[in-house]
């Protein structure tokens, strides 16, 4: 049996912290841990891989994540949107001094315009990294937003204003993701300055800094991604089955253009990408859903809801600490919950910064 295959990682500053027993705002199902090689269940190892298609959505996405450590003020990324769009930012303050790390927004035209802030979340500052992307997935997921920011011709913003005031001392982490609607054309810049300086100024003299060796940045238009399946499951005649998420195999990563240089880019991870997972289900009886990490240590949130207006539930990956997968002698299941197979769910998923790509999404009979 084999519950993973293939090993991605987010990037060089990536590293298991020390679990502290940051609490989390979420609702969790129990965690499997069990050790590799152990016996789950007949029908878990037999699994096989189960067929899906995915179709790209609306929306662009500003992925901000090179250079990840940055070791002078500049603008990290910059392009312009209108519409629909998400921005990724993930930086680490470098340099021995403290800092701010923003997002400006500018109205480019004379044309007083509207940026509506549909939901978001805020990480950091912190050398928890593990921590960092599982609070920033919290808050993102929590609730939607309804902030609207009144931009003026030629004028700008920040996109949280939290941004102006926040200290990035050296070696500590941001990340921040937040959807937003420009019903104009509005230049959406990163930046990393001194911590005494207002970013909305700063913009004025800051130059492009130049991409680090991993080049995660760019502008990738279908900033959402949804998985199906034709066939519908029968755990009674299916068995146990699974598919990957962001294995760049069944799930290829997205290609963008990096805006500051004009190059081709890969969204090594698709980072940034929102999942919606609906799988039809079949039969009188109830399927069991566990997410699975494989590239190694991951901590993350995701959502589950049952019908068309149901309830979203945030479930924690892993609920009972930070953070799991640093393990190899293990296997661990962050257990998603027991759904009748009359009222399929329907799953939110992101990768979250800091983590390890891929995951998998396991369907399995509950006996």
């Amino acid at each position: 049996m084999m519950l993973c295959l293939t090993v991605t990682g987010f990037s060089a500053a990536q590293a298991a912290k020390k679990d502290d027993g940051a609490r989390t705002t979420v609702i969790t199902q129990p965690d499997k841990t069990m050790a590799a090689g152990s016996k789950l269940t007949p029908g878990l190892n037999t699994m096989k891989e189960w067929p899906v298609q995915s179709a790209e959505t609306s929306g662009t996405l500003l992925f901000s994540d090179s250079p990840e450590i940055v070791q002078q003020d500049g603008i990290l990324y910059s392009d312009t949107v209108e519409g629909k769009a998400r921005i990724l930012y993930y930086h680490l303050n470098g340099t021995k001094e403290n800092k701010k790390i923003a997002v400006v927004l500018e109205n480019i035209s004379t044309m007083d315009t509207i940026v509506a802030v549909t939901r978001g979340g805020m990480g950091g500052p912190s050398e928890d990294y593990l921590d960092v992307g599982k609070t920033t997935q919290t808050e993102y997921f929590f609730a939607p937003k309804l902030n609207k920011i009144y931009l003026e011709g030629n004028r700008r913003r920040l996109l949280d204003a939290r941004m102006g005031t926040t200290v990035v001392a050296p070696d500590k982490l941001v990340y921040g993701v937040f959807d937003f609607t420009a019903n104009a054309p509005v230049k959406v810049s990163v930046v990393m300055l001194p911590a005494e300086e207002d970013p909305l100024t700063f913009v004025d003299k800051a130059k492009v800094l130049p991409a680090d060796s991993h080049r995660l940045r760019g502008t990738f238009a279908g900033m959402d991604r949804f998985i199906t399946s034709e066939k519908a499951y029968d755990p009674e005649k299916d068995g146990a089955i699974y598919f990957s998420l962001a294995d760049d195999k069944s799930d290829l990563y997205r290609m963008g253009i990096d805006a500051t240089d004009g190059s081709i880019v890969k969204n090594y991870g698709n980072y940034g990408v929102l999942y919606s997972i609906h799988i039809p289900t079949r039969g009188s009886g109830k399927t069991r859903y566990y997410l699975k990490p494989c590239g190694g240590v991951y901590a993350g949130v995701v959502t589950a809801r049952t019908g068309l207006n149901g309830r979203e539930d945030m479930i924690s990956t892993p609920g009972n600490r930070t953070f799991f997968g640093d393990d190899p002698k293990k296997i661990d299941l962050a257990d998603l919950g027991t759904y009748s197979n009359l009222n399929a769910p329907w799953f939110k998923f992101s990768p979250p910064g800091a983590s390890n790509l891929p995951v998998r999404l396991i369907l399995m009979p509950v006996q």
